[in-house]
């Protein structure tokens, strides 16, 4: 039987759309070089970002299906972090509130709102600054607060629960090199509002994050991240969707910038290089973090 691949991409694309919300959060979530240094105990700190994706290119089991996917998304996220003791180990409690405008010409939609809040805390079994090395424990927890359509593909809400528990270990190789490695897994709850009552259902992601920073000066460091992501494969009304799962291999260059202890900037440019379900974005992300 001949396959419509136009109709095909359509269906692929409205079903990967759903998720694609996510992806504002997952900036914020996104693990920057030395986050998994424990700070001091009493330190607050207000983090925002601003980032940008866009996407010309969607895929479709490796093979691109569209050269015109036209994916516009940005986003404003505020992140509080509050570092303390808990269970006797030191943990950062935080919250992190999405602002996102999303468009997408492919799908002649676009959604402009408030997105998914998520909480969580790391906690760290190894905090030992005098051999620089962390390794610390992270669960989140993303609600369905998030504006969401349920007659539109295109929304910054997803509509269901997610948890993502990551791990991370930092070590300070030489005096100037750093070294970030985390892993972590994302499971779903169901939207059972898809497209009208349907039932959307999503398997794990898995992600494995390694970054190397270099110090130029003391507070000033240069560094690049590699981002292995697998899983997430759909099911509507537990009937897989082509062109679902994900296989995607992420590149991201940064500068890191401390103003004395006061307040933090960080500049970063990021591109998928390979990926076999959905749009190859590029963007940057721009963050400010200021303790207090």
């Amino acid at each position: 039987m001949k396959l419509n691949t136009k109709s095909i991409a359509q269906s692929t694309f409205t079903i990967f759309m759903i998720g694609f919300s996510s992806g504002a959060w997952a900036i914020a979530e996104t693990v920057h070089p030395r986050d998994y240094i424990a700070a001091p105990s009493g330190v607050n700190l207000s983090v925002t970002y601003l980032d940008h994706r866009s996407a010309d290119d969607y895929f479709v089991d490796g093979s691109k299906l569209s050269s015109n996917a036209d994916l516009q998304a940005t986003a404003l996220i505020q992140r509080f972090i509050h570092y303390t003791e808990l269970l006797g180990m030191p943990a950062d409690p935080q919250i992190i509130v999405p602002v996102v405008d999303l468009d997408v010409g492919m799908a002649g939609q676009g959604s402009k709102g408030i997105g998914d809040t998520t909480i969580g805390s790391t906690f760290w079994p190894v905090a030992d600054a005098e051999n620089r090395q962390w390794f610390g424990i992270t669960p989140f927890l993303i609600l369905p607060t998030g504006d969401y359509d349920d007659q539109k593909a295109v929304n910054v809400g997803a509509n269901r629960w997610s948890y993502v528990l990551q791990a991370g270990y930092a070590k300070g190789i030489t005096e100037k090199l750093h070294i970030d490695l985390i892993g972590e897994v994302e499971a779903f709850g169901d939207n059972d509002q898809f497209l009208g009552n349907n039932k959307l259902e999503k398997d794990e992601v898995y992600r494995f994050n390694t970054t190397f920073s270099y110090d130029i000066t003391p507070g000033n460091y240069v560094w690049t991240r590699y981002v292995k992501q697998i899983g997430g494969e759909e099911q509507v009304n537990g009937v897989a969707r082509l062109g679902t799962d994900q296989d995607t291999d992420t590149l991201s260059v940064g500068y890191t910038h401390w103003i004395g202890q006061e307040l933090q900037l960080q500049a970063e440019y990021t591109q998928d290089i390979e990926v076999e379900n959905g749009f190859k974005t590029s963007g940057f992300t721009l963050r400010m973090a200021i303790p207090f």
